[in-house]
């Protein structure tokens, strides 16, 4: 897995360079990954001191080699060509632009330079790796798609600096030289011999410390903590249904009074809110809902991406019509202790109505009595 690079990280390799060098790295890290760069911490060591030592860690003006040398510094670079800065006083002279006609003769005829223009002072170092040369910037053309050769100044690009310093580094298959710990034949073919090897060995030992904190993109992502999901909607409305059928099963039985509708209440309304508790339970530990079929893909929010509370149609339609279920068992249960409460009334009427009827009795069998004739009696012959 590719390790991972923080802005803080660059910034630490890089103390100086540019905001949007900085920015461009952080963002593009697949252009790294794609040419197997941050494979391993040697790889990247190597990479990075490099590129830190040619351009002065994208500190260099315009991010392009300063052609203006004085005599004396040509003759250090390249001493081969020049024993002393008289040496190459004597070949260029002193006049204004001496310093392009020295380019043109020291850069023409080679790195794919053709002799007698001015591509030597034209295809000069650009860029972090500091491409050089018509056969380096068509490379970079071939590598990227852009169009160094006709525009040479975009090797320069602060924004594409991560594509254009791995192109250098595809194109030149430095790779095996990290990975056989090479250091010195990675800089021979850097830019053709050893220079700055010892300012190049400084910069790598200073970025140790930083390089040996970074880690996989793999061991970053397994340490991050999982993300508590907050709870689901339909868990709630779920909840709220097991919670609403059971109370009303329990209410209607209690109202009931001990019967068989009591006994049914009181299973029903228990039934559900263990039915509520174990769902809200399988939902919390197991992460889907306990209906999911064997083959079914659970739609589980990705640990790197927010989860979504959103249920389901099919989810939302079951605790509709479970609702809808709660709220008629209610109105059941209230209709049955009100039909109850009337027979209760009209089977033990009032001690006034039973005083009312009873004195109603006495006085009409008083009636009856004052009413009827008397039978005389009949005395025997």
């Amino acid at each position: 897995m590719p390790i991972k690079l923080t802005t803080a990280d660059l910034r630490g390799i890089f103390p100086r360079a540019p905001q949007a060098v900085i920015d461009a790295f952080a963002s593009k890290q697949d252009v790294l990954t794609k040419a197997g760069i941050n494979a391993t911490k040697t790889r990247l060591a190597y990479f990075f001191a490099n590129i830190e030592h040619e351009c002065g860690g994208f500190t260099i003006k315009d991010l392009t080699e300063n052609i203006n040398y004085t005599a004396s510094r040509m003759a250090q670079v390249w001493p081969n060509r020049f024993k002393s800065a008289s040496a190459v006083q004597a070949k260029y002279g002193q006049a204004a632009g001496w310093q392009k006609k020295a380019f043109d003769d020291i850069y023409g005829n080679r790195m794919g330079n053709r002799p007698g223009t001015s591509d030597g002072s034209t295809y000069i170092g650009r860029g972090g790796p500091q491409w050089t040369g018509r056969d380096g910037y068509a490379a970079l053309e071939r590598l990227t798609s852009i169009p160094a050769v006709a525009t040479p100044s975009l090797a320069s690009s602060l924004s594409l600096q991560p594509e254009i310093c791995a192109a250098f580094w595809t194109w030149k298959n430095l790779n095996r030289f990290a990975d056989a710990n090479d250091f010195l034949g990675c800089v021979k073919a850097w830019n053709g011999g050893t220079n700055g090897l010892a300012d190049r060995q400084a910069l790598m030992a200073g970025n140790d410390p930083i390089l040996k904190k970074l880690e996989s993109v793999a061991t970053i992502t397994s340490a991050a903590p999982e993300p508590k999901e907050p709870a689901n909607k339909t868990t709630v409305a779920l909840a709220a249904v097991g919670s609403t059928a059971g109370a009303g099963g329990i209410a209607a039985a209690h109202q009931q009074g001990i019967s068989a509708l009591s006994i049914l209440g009181w299973m029903g309304g228990l039934t559900a809110l263990v039915i509520a508790a174990f769902i809200i339970g399988y939902r919390i530990t197991k992460g889907h809902w306990p209906w999911t079929s064997t083959g079914e893909v659970s739609q589980e929010p990705s640990p790197l991406s927010p989860p979504s509370s959103a249920p389901s149609s099919a989810q939302l339609s079951v605790a509709q019509s479970a609702l809808q279920l709660a709220a008629l068992q209610g109105q059941q249960s209230q209709l049955l202790s009100e039909s109850k409460k009337r027979r209760k009334q009209s089977a033990k009427p009032s001690q006034k109505t039973r005083t009312r009827r009873a004195s109603s009795s006495s006085s009409k069998r008083s009636a009856v009595k004052k009413s009827s004739p008397k039978r005389k009696s009949k005395s025997k012959s």
